[in-house]
């Protein structure tokens, strides 16, 4: 059964204002949401996913780290270092990558497919790649965009999110208010409007 599909349409190629060598040159703006002491990494990141952005999943497009990022090369171990070769078996692998892989292959995702991607499970979607990220498997999450209000977030292994966006509107406001009702932390904030909110 697919938990995830390839976005067939050409009309979002990303945000050109993203830098993703080195995402603080963004031309744009950031935060990133903490929560506060995590029992459980992943079930806790979870919840936080659907309390901040439940109105905004079916928009939600889900890349590799970068736009032209391989899926198949989420995980760290798919690369065996001592002889320079790639293997996408998830018959080869331990958990967490080993569900990863058979989410690819179950979803008709070739390990060299470098599009984005839409998400049919969310629930199953996200046990598996956070799962990858907790356990230090996958380097970074994946980047999650929202073309029509233009902001992109991802997942940290610490418990927290990163959330770049473009301009401070309404869909950016209600993020930070429902973070700010869940009690989480709201820190390294660049764009002193949202200083402002927070504190008004």
């Amino acid at each position: 059964m697919k938990i995830i599909e390839k976005y067939k349409k050409k009309d979002f190629k990303g945000f050109s204002w993203l830098n993703f060598y080195h995402l603080t040159d963004s031309d744009g703006y950031k935060f990133e949401v903490y929560i506060t002491e995590p029992d459980d990494i992943v079930s806790d990141l979870i919840l936080a996913f659907y309390s901040l952005y439940k109105p905004f999943v079916k928009e939600i497009l889900i890349s590799e780290y970068r736009p032209d990022g391989q899926w198949g090369d989420f995980c760290l171990d798919t690369w065996d270092i001592e002889n320079d070769q790639y293997d996408y078996s998830p018959e080869n692998k331990e958990e967490p990558t080993a569900s990863y892989l058979a989410m690819l292959k179950d979803s008709e995702i070739e390990p060299n497919y470098s599009g984005f991607c839409k998400c049919l499970d969310w629930d199953k979607f996200l046990s598996i790649t956070l799962n990858c990220v907790a356990q230090h498997t996958a380097p970074y999450s994946m980047m999650f965009y929202e073309p029509n209000n233009e902001f992109v977030f991802y997942f940290h292994h610490t418990g927290s999110f990163g959330v770049y966006y473009k301009e401070l509107n309404n869909a950016i406001k209600s993020i930070i208010q429902k973070a700010r009702d869940e009690n989480f932390e709201i820190k390294y904030i660049n764009d002193q409007r949202v200083v402002a909110f927070i504190n008004d």
